[in-house]
């Protein structure tokens, strides 16, 4: 047993979390898409000195600061490139999963072999697949965060003021990086506080909490602000989409979705995806009548249920079905499996569909390799950085807005490429490509397929899927693209 305790445990699970990665490390398919494309560019300017980006680029929220800095040492050794970029974050989601171990370390009052188990179902599940790689502004960086949180809640120790202090600063951090993650830390902080109550700490916990909020807030006021938060739908539509939590969860869960678009699991994601589906119902119901059957109210469990009601249905007060905003569920259905198991007694049946599922979500990492979110690839968008340069067109203008970036960040600058928005995510991009474009520099239309969108295209350059079309009229570029100059 020694083996699962202590820094065996942890050098086993830092193992798991690389070992787990490496079917989709290696595979052709790996690519960044444009949001990582922009958090990896951010790392870039950081690396070189260029300035410090706090957030992600043209937005008040979405702390990225975190997952740029441990990109920087894979920049270091592997250069600017994609794989450094998900090394990088998969090095952050790996540290928030050793917290989460010892977070059930701490809580486990039974077998020493269960913290093990519940960190390996972590680690193989599928909706965490991709996003334990992705650079998305703040995601993993809430992830790792929130486990850093909740590890120094449970553990037992003397709680003093610089302890609450360091509390609230997490908890500003975890909220500006992405705020699902917050319902349970609130709740377990003010349930920590309850339980050892004093005005000084509460004092403390706030100071800090106001103290950089308005420390951020004051910054943000020097930020573009180019991407609002998602659209709330209104209050009178959302029980029409109670309906839709569990299909929400199970997507979710299964992994193979594209922001708002689910594709077709393989059999190993569907097994694990309906495992985990109804281990959180019967965890959620258990944990309610556990809490209240006694007397008094078990507050402590409650705490680790009730959040997990609330991110379920908070996806009803949005009107896409982005299934990320769920990943919050999986760490906290597995804590609250942790305190019943302390409570209950265990039987070698369970170990029948924990055996199960650790079979279909170990396999399933291996069928995430033919994962394909798009139809391009690393090496079809390097060719065309490469044939851009070698016609000396540095300025292009795209019609796909994700291309765009990975253009930028695969060409390492070399490439500077907009979009069709007025002014993008970052203003100085467009107006460098149109003020080229005016003064008669060399430029090119690139796009996928066919995505010509009314314009007049004739006998374009094709790579692969992406197609070139070399100094494109204004008077034609202006249909699609707003073009400003600045001088």
């Amino acid at each position: 047993m020694k083996y699962l305790k202590g820094n065996n445990a942890i050098l086993q699970i830092i193992a798991l979390c690389i070992i787990s990665r490496i079917p989709m490390l290696t595979s052709p398919n790996m690519v960044l898409d444009g949001d990582e494309s922009i958090v990896g560019l951010m790392a870039k300017h950081l690396f070189e000195g260029k300035e410090l980006p706090i957030y992600f680029y043209g937005q008040r929220y979405g702390l990225t600061i975190i997952e740029e800095l441990f990109i920087l040492p894979f920049y270091v050794f592997l250069g600017v490139t994609g794989l450094a970029v998900k090394l990088g974050v998969l090095s952050l989601w790996t540290i928030g999963v050793i917290f989460f171990y010892k977070t059930c370390e701490a809580l486990n009052k039974k077998n020493v072999f269960i913290p093990l188990l519940l960190t390996l179902l972590l680690i193989i599940c599928p909706a965490w697949t991709e996003w334990s790689m992705k650079a998305r502004g703040g995601y993993v960086t809430a992830f790792t965060l929130s486990a850093v949180t909740t590890y120094l809640l449970c553990i037992e120790r003397k709680r003093g003021l610089v302890f609450y202090t360091l509390i609230g600063l997490l908890l500003v951090l975890v909220y500006e990086s992405m705020s699902l993650w917050m319902p349970f830390l609130v709740l377990l902080t003010i349930y920590k506080l309850a339980k050892e109550f004093s005005f000084s700490k509460i004092v403390a916990l706030c100071a800090s909490i106001v103290l950089l909020l308005v420390c951020l807030r004051l910054y943000k006021t020097t930020l573009y602000d180019f991407h609002q938060f998602d659209p709330i739908l209104p209050a009178g539509e959302w029980l029409n989409n109670v309906s839709r939590i569990p299909a929400f969860l199970y997507h979710s869960l299964h992994g193979y979705h594209y922001f708002f678009t689910s594709y077709e699991p393989g059999i190993f994601q569907v097994v694990f995806a309906a495992i985990f589906f109804i281990i959180t119902f019967f965890a959620i119901a258990l944990g309610l009548v556990l809490s209240v059957r006694k007397k008094a109210i078990d507050f402590h469990l409650l705490v680790f249920t009730i959040p997990i009601i609330g991110s379920l249905l908070i996806t009803i007060v949005a009107p896409y079905t982005n299934f990320r905003f769920l990943l919050p569920v999986t760490a906290a259905v597995l804590l609250l499996v942790q305190l019943l198991l302390n409570r209950l007694r265990l039987s070698a049946l369970y170990m029948i569909p924990a055996c199960v599922i650790i079979v279909s979500g170990s396999i399933s990492l291996f069928t995430f390799r033919n994962f394909k979110f798009t139809v391009m690839n690393e090496d079809n968008i390097t060719e065309v950085a490469q044939y851009l340069k070698s016609r000396n067109i540095r300025y292009v203008y795209s019609q796909h807005i994700y291309l765009a970036w990975q253009l930028i960040f695969y060409s390492e600058e070399d490439i500077i490429c907009r979009d069709v928005s007025k002014l993008g995510r970052v203003p100085q991009y467009h107006l460098m490509i149109d003020n080229a474009l005016k003064d008669g520099k060399k430029t090119a239309l690139i796009g996928v397929k066919d995505d010509y969108f009314g314009l007049d295209i004739k006998d374009p350059v094709f790579i692969d899927l992406i197609y070139i079309k070399e100094d494109m009229p204004i008077e034609q570029l202006a249909q699609n693209f707003a073009i400003q100059y600045t001088r």
